[in-house]
């Protein structure tokens, strides 16, 4: 999914649904170019989440609730337009 070409919850929810399912915690970034990675550790060995332009942790729980995939990605295009990486997620997005 790229916030720059394809904005789009669905877009956003078939990237999660796409997420290894027996992870309980995924890390999603941006890249710099708009890029939205679930996982890039699994991906790219070795890389570090810092080095992205945000990044954050969603539980796998967030694949069943409507509220929280709209307020995933409410946050991260906030994140993306903004170019900051402290943007403050929902509670309910968060990792426990």
């Amino acid at each position: 999914m790229n916030l720059f070409y394809d904005p789009s919850i669905s877009a956003l929810r078939e990237l999660v649904d796409s997420s290894n399912k027996s992870l309980k915690v995924h890390n999603v970034v941006i890249d710099f170019d708009g890029e939205v990675i679930i996982d890039p550790e699994v991906k790219y060995e070795g890389i570090e989440l810092s080095r992205f332009k945000f990044h954050t942790k969603i539980s796998q729980s967030i694949k069943k609730n409507a509220k929280g995939m709209k307020a995933l990605f409410e946050t991260l295009l906030d994140a993306y337009n903004r170019g900051e990486q402290a943007v403050e997620m929902h509670r309910m997005n968060r990792a426990a």
